[in-house]
């Protein structure tokens, strides 16, 4: 079978990580996505070096597997005139440029729509509204929206997660929306524009704190790597390493203290109970813990149905032989290679496509505007003859 957006073709504008990632999945879905990125440089995730990979970015190989690049510079006549030929050319659009770019080299909504176009924006603060022209990034959207006061230890400042999150659910959400305008469209006929900033996305992702906040004002504390709702959650030391513990029921607290020989008063036996006197538990925890290997918490433990496990480094989690589905050497059409890990979406009936390494730029120019606008080597030739279309980048 093949993938399920076999036959899709996307025009990706977008650099960084939100939009190439949502570009990413529909390309993991079958879709031919092409990249069309500026000669100088390209996508700016390609200078996020080091670590590299003969001169590609481990950051750019993250967030374009399994697409295509060409090198177009928007600014000359000529490559403008090839990009919205592309846009004309393909079933969906995505960009994620500052307000106003696009509408510049013509390329906005407005410019280019036609009835069956689905075109994907995901600016910082939306194309509309107060907040239109200012520039913003993971960081500081993490900050503004509160998302960042939910993360970090108590009574210390609030802490940014390493994984750019509110650009990682932005992606996920604009592929999402993709999807649901391609349905549309089956339904229809009718294609739309469709807009996900990430400012509204990084509000949506306090969620149920936020729902905590609106229902009753409560402002939630910070609790490190503990939980919110259930008690024991965290991360606890054992004597020759960490490891975590998720007890989400009463039984499993039960069968925790048991395994362990842990004396439990009877206001421990429910979950409000240990959330009302967390830190008398945890140092209950910390004590039985101390002797004992990480091995024998972990042995005890499993055996009892309580979910924990070792808490890992990166080293430690890749060595795991369980990671091998997620952990591989896909092919590279230049560099025979190259380290990426395949979609983690498991379709039986029309599975995601086989992993193809991130390109070098520009590389597939001549393949692009012949499958997709029929020109031949001597109209690319001229295209790159008055500056429109940037050579293929050599690897390293």
């Amino acid at each position: 079978m093949s993938p399920p957006l076999t036959g899709i073709r996307v025009a990706d504008f977008s650099r960084v990580i939100a939009g190439p990632l949502a570009s990413m999945h529909l390309a993991d879905l079958g879709a031919d996505v092409v990249k069309i990125e500026h000669p100088v440089g390209g996508d700016d995730t390609r200078g996020y070096t080091p670590p590299d990979y003969h001169g590609l970015s481990g950051a750019f190989l993250c967030y374009n597997r399994n697409k295509r690049s060409i090198a177009l510079d928007l600014s000359v006549p000529e490559g403008r005139a090839t990009a919205r030929a592309l846009i004309d050319a393909a079933d969906v659009v995505i960009e994620n440029f500052s307000t106003g770019v696009m509408a510049k080299f013509g390329l906005d909504y407005e410019s280019v729509q036609r009835p069956d176009l689905i075109y994907c924006s995901t600016s910082a603060y939306g194309r509309t509204g107060p907040f239109q022209k200012r520039l913003g990034y993971d960081p500081v959207v993490q900050a503004e929206s509160g998302f960042m006061s939910l993360t970090g230890h108590p009574h210390q400042e609030p802490v940014r997660t390493a994984i750019p999150m509110v650009d990682v659910s932005t992606g996920l959400t604009g592929g999402v929306g993709v999807l649901a305008a391609l349905y549309h469209r089956k339904r229809t006929g009718q294609g739309q524009f469709l807009e996900v900033p990430l400012f509204d996305t990084g509000f949506a992702q306090t969620g149920l704190h936020a729902t905590g906040y609106l229902l009753d004002g409560t402002v939630p504390e910070r609790l490190g790597n503990g939980d919110y709702f259930l008690h024991p959650v965290g991360r606890y030391a054992s004597a020759d390493g960490d490891i975590v513990l998720a007890v989400e029921t009463d039984a499993q607290f039960r069968a925790l203290a048991q395994a362990l020989g842990l004396s439990a008063p009877s206001d421990w036996g429910t979950n409000a109970g240990r959330i009302a006197d967390r830190a008398r538990v945890d140092r209950a925890l910390a004590d039985v813990l101390a002797p004992l290997t990480r091995l024998e918490v972990l042995v005890a433990l499993q055996a009892a149905g309580v979910p924990c496990f070792e808490a890992r480094e990166i080293p430690e989690a890749f060595a795991d032989p369980a990671a091998s589905q997620a952990l591989v050497s896909v092919p590279h059409p230049d560099l025979g290679e190259a380290p990426d890990m395949p979609s983690p979406m498991r379709l039986e009936g029309s599975p995601a496509r086989a992993p193809q390494g991130a390109p070098l730029l520009g590389r597939d120019a001549a393949a692009v505007l012949r499958e997709w606008l029929g020109y031949d080597t001597e109209r690319a030739a001229r295209l790159r003859a008055t500056g429109a279309m940037g050579a293929a980048e050599e690897a390293a």
